[in-house]
C-alpha cells in the first residue's frame, strides 16, 4: 500500500514538475520573443531617424552654402523630393530666426504660419550646436496630422541664431509599422521620449499621444536598471494589463522602445496542456489505484499460504543481522569498530606482555562537536567524522597499527611497539593534519574542526589490565582539553606511577 502511494504522488510530483517547467519554458521563449522584437524595433528606429538626420544635414549645408539665395526653386524642389522619396517624412521646413516660414516641401500656396512657440524653435534659440534635437510629438500646423519633430539649428556666419530646419516624421509611420508585429490580442509596443512623453503606442488612440508617463513601471524599471535593455513582468499603468515587459534604448537619440505580451495570453496555450495532462495523470492515478487494490487484496491471500517461508526468511534476516553485528568495520567510517577496537587491544596487550615491549594508545575527541552538529546538522556532522577518519588512515604508519572508531566523535589509534615519545608524535601529526584541512566550524572559537588528543604509553605487566591504558589515555585527552583543546595531551607523571602499582 505504502508503494501504491508513493508511485501515486510520485506521478503527481513529476506532472506537476514538468507543468512547471512547461510554465518557465513558455515565459523563457515569450521574453525572448520581446527581447528580439523590442532589438528589431528599436534598430527600425535608430535607422529611420538616421536617415532624417542625414536628410536635414543635408538642408542645413545647403542652408549655410547660401543656396536659398542663389536658386530658391531649386531648393525648394529638393525639399519636396526627400519628402516624396522618404516614407516617414510629413514635411521639410526653413524657419528664419523669427519663426516664420522661409520654405519647405509644401505646395507653393500653402498658408503661411509661424512656428516661433514650438518647443523645438526654443531650444535651438537657446542651445548653440547643430545636432539633431528629438521633440515632443505635436500636431501639424500645415496638414493638421500627429508628427514628431527632429530639428537642426542654423547659423549665421557670425555664429548668431539664425533659424531652425525641421523634418517632420509621421506618427502613423511608426503606427503602421508597429501593426506589423504579432503580439496577441492585449500585447502593447510604444515608442516614448526620454522625458516619457508618449510618441506613439499600440493599441493606437489618438488620446495617448503626448501623454507624460515617467511614472510608469517601463521608466522606473529604466532609470532602476540604469540599463539601455531590460525585462521585466509588470503591470501597466495605463490599463491595468499584467505584461511581460522588455524595453531597449535607443543609442543615439532620446528615445524608448518597449515590447509587451500578455501574461495571460502567453500561458493561455500552457494552462490549456496543463488541463489536458493532469486529466490523464488522474485517469491513470485512477487507473492505477483500482488495479493496486486488486493486486493488494491478491497479495494478502498468498500471504497467508506462505507463513513457512516468512518463518525461514524472518531467520534468516536474524541470522544476517547478527552476523552484521560481527563485522569488525565502522559504517560511517570505515575505520575500526569497537568491538574490533577491543579484540586488538586485548591480543596487543597480551603480547606486549609477553614480549615486554611497550604500548601505546592515543585517543582522539572532535572539540566542540555537539555544537557543531547543532550549528551545522547531522548530515555535516558525518562528513566531519568522515574527514577525521581520513586523516587517522593516513596516520596509520605501519601495518600493524590500528585506527579506530571508539564511539561517537571519539577515535583512539592503537600503536604497538611504540614508546610515549612515538604516540605523541603521531597524535601531533594527526591533530595538524585536521587542523591543516580548515573544515568550517562556525561554533568553535578557532572556527575551524579540531581534535584534541591524549597519548599513553605502558609496558604491559602480569596481573595487568587493557582498560588502564585507555583510562590513562583518556586522561590526557581531558588534559588536552583542558589546556584549551586544538592540542596533545599525555596524563600526568603520576598516572605512571599509578600504572605501576596497577600492574
Amino acid at each position: 500500500m505504502l508503494f501504491l502511494v508513493l508511485v501515486c504522488l510520485s506521478l503527481l510530483a513529476v506532472e506537476g514538475w514538468s507543468s512547471y517547467s512547461s510554465r518557465n519554458t513558455y515565459l523563457r521563449e515569450a521574453n525572448t520573443s520581446t527581447v528580439n522584437m523590442a532589438r528589431a524595433l528599436s534598430d527600425h528606429a535608430e535607422a529611420s531617424l538616421d536617415l532624417v538626420d542625414t536628410i536635414l544635414s543635408d538642408v542645413s549645408e545647403r542652408f549655410h552654402a547660401g543656396e536659398l539665395g542663389r536658386d530658391r526653386q531649386r531648393f525648394h524642389g529638393f525639399l519636396i523630393s526627400m519628402t516624396q522619396r522618404t516614407s516617414s517624412l510629413q514635411g521639410l521646413f526653413l524657419f528664419d530666426a523669427e519663426g516664420r516660414w522661409v520654405l519647405n516641401s509644401l505646395p507653393e500656396n500653402a498658408p503661411v504660419s509661424n512656428n516661433a512657440d514650438r518647443e523645438y524653435f526654443i531650444y535651438h534659440r537657446t542651445h548653440p550646436g547643430r545636432a539633431a534635437h528629438v521633440g515632443n510629438p505635436v500636431r501639424s500646423r500645415s496638414s493638421g496630422v500627429w508628427v514628431l519633430p527632429v530639428s537642426q539649428r542654423l547659423d549665421n556666419p557670425d555664429g548668431s541664431f539664425a533659424g531652425v530646419a525641421l523634418a517632420t516624421v509621421r506618427i502613423d509611420f511608426f503606427k503602421e509599422f508597429y501593426e506589423s508585429f504579432d503580439i496577441g490580442n492585449d500585447g502593447t509596443i510604444f515608442l516614448a521620449l526620454d522625458s516619457g512623453v508618449f510618441v506613439v503606442r499600440r493599441p493606437f488612440r489618438q488620446a495617448d499621444i503626448g501623454v507624460d508617463m515617467s511614472s510608469g513601471p517601463v521608466f522606473k524599471l529604466w532609470k532602476k536598471l540604469g540599463q539601455p535593455t531590460g525585462s521585466a513582468v509588470m503591470v501597466a499603468r495605463i490599463d491595468q494589463v499584467e505584461r511581460l515587459y522588455t524595453y531597449r534604448h535607443l543609442r543615439r537619440y532620446p528615445l524608448l522602445i518597449a515590447v509587451a505580451l500578455s501574461k495571460q495570453e502567453v500561458l493561455a496555450r500552457w494552462r490549456t496542456s496543463t488541463i489536458i495532462a493532469a486529466t490523464g495523470t488522474l485517469v491513470l492515478l485512477a487507473v492505477l489505484l483500482w488495479l493496486g487494490t486488486r493486486m493488494i487484496g491478491q497479495m494478502m491471500q498468498r500471504s497467508r499460504l506462505q507463513c513457512e517461508l516468512r518463518d525461514a526468511k524472518t531467520a534468516l534476516e536474524a541470522n544476517n543481522a547478527a552476523l552484521q553485528l560481527l563485522a569488525l568495520s565502522d559504517g560511517l567510517t570505515g575505520l575500526a569498530n569497537r568491538r574490533h577496537f577491543d579484540a586488538s587491544l586485548d591480543v596487543e596487550f597480551k603480547r606486549a606482555m609477553r614480549d615486554g615491549s611497550p604500548l601505546a594508545l592515543v585517543m582522539f575527541d572532535v572539540d566542540y562537536f555537539k555544537k557543531f552538529n547543532d550549528h551545522r546538522g547531522h548530515v555535516e556532522g558525518d562528513a566531519a567524522l568522515q574527514m577525521v577518519a581520513r586523516a587517522m588512515l593516513a596516520g596509520q604508519r605501519r601495518p600493524g597499527d590500528l585506527a579506530a572508531r571508539f564511539g561517537g566523535e571519539e577515535f583512539a589509534m592503537l600503536l604497538p611497539d611504540t614508546d610515549l615519545d612515538g604516540a605523541l608524535a603521531v597524535a601531533e601529526s594527526i591533530r595538524a593534519a585536521i587542523a591543516a584541512l580548515a573544515f568550517p566550524h562556525g561554533a568553535s572559537p578557532l572556527r575551524i574542526l579540531t581534535v584534541s588528543a591524549g597519548a599513553h604509553s605502558l609496558t604491559p605487566q602480569r596481573g595487568g589490565h587493557p582498560h588502564a591504558l585507555i583510562e590513562a589515555a583518556d586522561r590526557g585527552l581531558y588534559r588536552a582539553k583542558a589546556e584549551g583543546r586544538n592540542g596533545v595531551g599525555a596524563a600526568p607523571l603520576e598516572d605512571e606511577t599509578v600504572s605501576a602499582a596497577q600492574t
